[in-house]
């Protein structure tokens, strides 16, 4: 296998790794196809065989920028948390797999925005209380909903930021969000 590097998240791939999270996928990489990141999701357009990632200085942001990136970041962190207790609520193997690889992909995407937004210390946010979806289908439309939400948030903000990297990642996140649309909403 070709040396393969995301652009986005900056984590290489390899024949170790890139199976991992399979179940948040539509289609399913393999060892002589790669076609997601196995760790934040992003198409292949965005990865890279010669090592390139993507690198945003922080203190070129405007105010603007790092708010919007801010609140990025608790959105993922927000939807990372969902999914992670909805697999632990989930009945059926298969739903608790997707969720379970959700969890950490948007997990990532927090991380992802935490380093290009320049910030010190990750937020704590509310703790909050699942048990009303208490079935894999009202997981699934739960989730299903937080996906429509950062796609909206992404497409609603990418506009509004300078930086043409930082733009680049919101719209390769944006694509992984709305292929979340499909996946939950099966």
């Amino acid at each position: 296998m070709n040396r393969i590097k995301c652009m986005v998240c900056g984590m290489d791939i390899n024949e170790k790794n890139f199976y991992i999270n399979s179940s948040a996928f539509l289609e399913k990489n393999k060892e002589d196809r790669i076609i997601y990141c196995p760790f934040c999701g992003v198409s292949e357009i965005y990865l890279s065989n010669n090592g390139e990632t993507y690198n945003v200085d922080s203190k070129l942001l405007d105010k603007n920028a790092l708010r919007i990136i801010d609140h990025a970041v608790k959105l993922e962190i927000f939807n990372g948390d969902f999914y992670k207790k909805a697999s632990e609520m989930a009945e059926s193997s298969e739903v608790k797999e997707i969720f379970t690889a959700l969890s950490k992909i948007e997990m990532l995407h927090a991380k992802i925005h935490f380093r290009i937004g320049g910030f010190s210390e990750f937020p704590k946010l509310t703790e909050m209380n699942y048990d009303k979806y208490n079935t894999d289908k009202a997981l699934l439309g739960a989730a299903a909903i937080r996906e429509k939400h950062a796609v909206t948030y992404y497409d609603k903000y990418k506009g509004e930021i300078k930086d043409k990297t930082v733009t680049n990642i919101f719209e390769a996140l944006c694509q992984v969000e709305k292929e979340h649309i499909i996946l939950t909403s099966k």
